[in-house]
């Protein structure tokens, strides 16, 4: 499921927990945020993987450049997918 379809998704049950029905404006923005928030989040989450390949797979340089390079590559596809969102 895609980042804006989920941030959707999270802004709808936000509203119905609060019970209140926002203009679409206003949802709009909170879905931004939302959208926002997990795009740095995976951002964190890949540059943790990234260490973690290096760190595991110290003793086979290759085997961990070849790892951190395709999470840099799913990264890269990522931001650039949202940032088309906007």
């Amino acid at each position: 499921m895609p980042f804006h379809s989920r941030a959707e998704k999270a802004a709808q049950d936000i509203f119905a927990a609060l019970a209140a029905q926002p203009d679409p404006a206003v949802s709009d923005k909170v879905t931004a945020i939302i959208e926002s928030v997990m795009a740095v989040t995976y951002q964190d989450g890949a540059e943790r993987c990234k260490t973690a390949a290096r760190d595991c797979c110290s003793e086979d340089k290759d085997l961990a450049h070849k790892i951190a390079a395709e999470i840099e590559r799913q990264n890269i596809a990522l931001i650039a997918n949202l940032s088309s969102l906007r």
